[in-house]
């Protein structure tokens, strides 16, 4: 609730009264419900209400696995499933920062992917 005298957040007691915290203001009672808005009119936030209910969603399943991603290096490193030297390479930080990267690679011939750790 806001303070009806200077508009400062106050919040209410066990009775339903607010005190103002601005000590210049210093203002105890009810709150009016009311909030003055910039234009100079006053509305009633008595009956006001909000949902967070969400109407839509937009969901897609996004594969990026089928992506070959990183680097293409030759003749670096030679893939364990068809013996290519075509390999695309990736470093990555997956675990704590003081232990080396993760080397993520993946075959541009057959698509097959490995780690070196």
């Amino acid at each position: 609730m806001f303070c009806p005298e200077c508009g400062t957040l106050s919040f209410p007691g066990p009775s339903g009264n607010i005190k103002c915290p601005n000590y210049e203001c210093g203002y105890h009672g009810t709150s009016e419900n009311k909030v003055m808005m910039e234009d100079g009119t006053e509305i009633d936030i008595s009956k006001a209400s909000s949902t967070s209910k969400v109407e839509s969603r937009d969901r897609r399943v996004i594969v990026d696995s089928e992506q070959q991603q990183g680097v293409l290096t030759s003749s670096t490193y030679i893939c364990p499933k068809c013996d290519s030297d075509s390999v695309y390479a990736e470093l990555k930080q997956t675990r704590a920062s003081d232990e080396p990267e993760t080397r993520i690679l993946t075959c541009a011939e057959c698509g097959h992917g490995w780690r070196e750790y």
